[in-house]
Parts: structure tokens; sequence; C-alpha cells
């Protein structure tokens, strides 16, 4: 992995993973980071995988639901998803941001 100390957002991996989402992937030996972008109503279907998520909400507002467990989170609000636990997200009438981290790193990011 090369070394990156430092990098602006225009610099960074982009993703589109599904409709209404863009992402910016930070890749770091240990995590890996997304400053992720949610169109207002986008809807992130229920999905797992064996990594611990955690993230914090930056902009706008959305309903998650973790492991049957539903929240609204507006800025300034965390969440931790435990590995191979279900969890999805509605983002309610206004766009959204969200930074997630991945450990151990994601390779399909």
């Amino acid at each position: 992995m090369p070394k990156l100390y430092f990098a602006s957002p225009r610099d960074l991996p982009q993703k589109n993973p599904a409709p209404g989402m863009t992402q910016k992937i930070i890749r770091a030996e240990a995590a890996t980071v997304a400053i992720t972008d949610l169109a207002p109503k986008t809807v992130v279907e229920s999905h797992k995988h064996p990594m611990e998520q955690t993230g914090v909400v930056t902009k706008g507002s959305l309903v998650m639901v973790i492991a049957g467990e539903q929240r609204i989170l507006t800025p300034g609000d965390t969440y931790r998803v435990p590995p191979n636990a279900s969890h999805g997200a509605r983002v309610l009438e206004q766009a959204c941001q969200v930074i997630d981290i991945w450990a151990p790193p994601r390779d399909d990011l």
C-alpha cells in the first residue's frame, strides 16, 4: 500500500455503490474509511458483512436499523454495527453525510 498521509476529498477514489450514494474511500492498513454522501430519501437496503462498522452522521438525518433496533440519527450521532449484524438505513427529506469506518479493512471498496 502506498504511503498516503494527506489527501483532499477531490483526490480520493470515488465509488457509487447504489443509486443516491457516493463514497470517497480512504484505505489504511487496519481499517477502511468512507465519506458517504446520500441523496434525500435514499434507501440503503439491509445487508451484513464480517467487518465491524462504526460511523458518525455529519450532515442531515437518517433512520438506521441495526440488528432490528431502529433510531433516527442526526449530526453528531454515532453508530456501531457488530460483525455480521444486519443493518440498513433510510435518508429523510434532506441530503445526508456519514463517515464510516470498517475494521478490518474492506477489500470490496
